[in-house]
């Protein structure tokens, strides 16, 4: 009998075990905030991840490339080099494995902030530098040479082009027509010593491979294409771009348009086919808010317009500016965020940056020069990370003194900083992120 209520016993135990075991659930995870699925960090910067967990855990462990790393609740991430890293963490009971993935940005010290490219230094006619202002605001002038240590920019740059992980910056003097350097170091890749053209001004890619210029040289004004991988610079012009503006080139997808005096050209392989004829000229191309594009059509003679454009290309919509308070000149360098509503440019005669919106359709005055203090803009951008405008302004460039002052606007055009001696002559300014 005594072991007949033993056996019962056992049997209940086990049954009970059982039930235990059918009644455990793969334990559930989490980010422990939300957006935490994608990271920015920067190099030897300690992140560390600690997942939301609930359930029951036999185990866990992170996985870098397949390749276990820890096999603990939380990790320490900390790399040496910029990227993008992929890490999986997973957490193991008798019923199940559940799994969660982070994204990871390393940004080395220069991959987030503001760039300023110098025509010039100190001394007017000498190498050019690159300055930097972090995110914390804090300025640091000739980056470039503390990235590059002996190294110099050719003296004349006038364009900083970014595209993947390079950035591509401009001499219209040479030698190096072409400076390549990496996007999160600044560490120089290369150089274009080799151009058929002389003046080079602005540059654009679309694959990394291949690109175009336009020059200053008026005597050989167009559009030339560029052989990153032989890195040389044709002479040849491309046909039909002869009176190309001298404006900052971009693509829109794998097409470049541009202006060419009265014409928009949509350049692809090579070849320039005019897609409008306008009465004026072209003042420029830009993207707004879903990379919706919009053609500025400068107005002298006629009303200026801007022209908005479909995926196609094709004209949808035409907004007609006051011709008494706006001319929309072609050297008034239209420029927008593409991540709001907003085209800014300068009307050059009146010394004030003018601002239109596309959702309202109305243009107004943005910055009076006057009034700020800007002298002469050289240079002029939309931050697209908060609509802050940034204007250079170089009030002695015509005499030989090339010290800039950068001048920092809200969306409401009043002023929130300004920072002097920012740069020589700053041609460009670009928003690292």
């Amino acid at each position: 009998m005594k072991l007949r209520i033993l056996f019962l016993l056992s049997v209940m135990a086990l049954s009970f075990t059982a039930c235990k075991k059918e009644n455990v659930n793969v334990a559930a995870v989490d980010h422990a905030q939300a957006g935490d699925s994608l990271l920015n960090t920067k190099m030897n910067q300690e992140l560390v991840l600690s997942p939301k967990v609930s359930g029951k855990v036999n185990a866990y462990q992170w996985l870098e490339n397949d390749k276990e790393v820890a096999t603990s609740a939380s990790y320490k991430f900390n790399k040496e080099v910029p990227g993008t890293y992929t890490l999986v963490f997973k957490v193991i009971n008798e019923a199940g494995t559940s799994s969660l993935t982070y994204k990871i940005r390393v940004l080395g010290p220069y991959g987030a902030g503001v760039l300023l490219l110098s025509n010039s230094n100190e001394d007017s006619d000498g190498p050019s530098e690159l300055s930097f202002i972090d995110e914390k605001g804090v300025f640091t002038p000739n980056v470039f040479a503390l990235a590059n240590k002996g190294l110099k920019l050719s003296p004349a740059a006038y364009n900083l082009y970014h595209y993947n992980n390079r950035y591509y910056i401009t001499s219209m003097n040479g030698p190096n027509h072409l400076t390549v350097v990496d996007d999160q170091t600044l560490k120089l890749d290369y150089v274009i010593t080799q151009s058929g053209i002389s003046d080079v001004t602005h540059f654009a890619t679309a694959d990394g491979k291949t690109g175009f210029v336009n020059v200053t040289n008026r005597r050989k004004s167009g559009l030339y294409p560029v052989d990153l991988v032989s890195k040389q610079i044709s002479g040849t012009l491309i046909p039909g771009t002869k009176d190309i503006s001298l404006v900052p080139l971009d693509y829109i997808g794998n097409s470049m348009l541009a202006g060419s005096g009265k014409q928009l050209l949509k350049i692809e392989n090579n070849t320039a086919k005019v897609l409008y004829a306008y009465k004026e000229n072209v003042a420029g191309v830009v993207k707004t808010a879903n990379k919706t594009v919009w053609v500025g059509v400068q107005g002298f003679s006629n009303k200026p317009k801007f022209v908005k454009l479909d995926q196609s290309f094709k004209a949808v919509d035409s907004v007609e500016l006051d011709p008494l308070k706006y001319k929309l000149p072609a050297n008034g360098i239209l420029t927008a965020s593409g991540t709001d509503e907003y085209i800014y440019w300068q009307e050059t005669s009146l010394g004030v940056i003018c601002r239109f919106n596309t959702l309202t359709k109305t243009a107004e005055e943005f910055v009076n020069f006057a009034d700020a203090q800007v002298l002469f803009a050289s240079a002029w951008k939309v931050n697209p990370q908060n609509g802050d405008v940034y204007i250079a302004s170089t009030p002695g460039i015509f005499s030989g003194e090339t010290e800039s002052t950068l001048f920092i606007f809200d969306k409401k055009g009043k002023e929130k900083l300004s920072i002097k001696k920012a740069g020589y002559s700053i041609a460009d300014i670009f928003f690292a992120k």
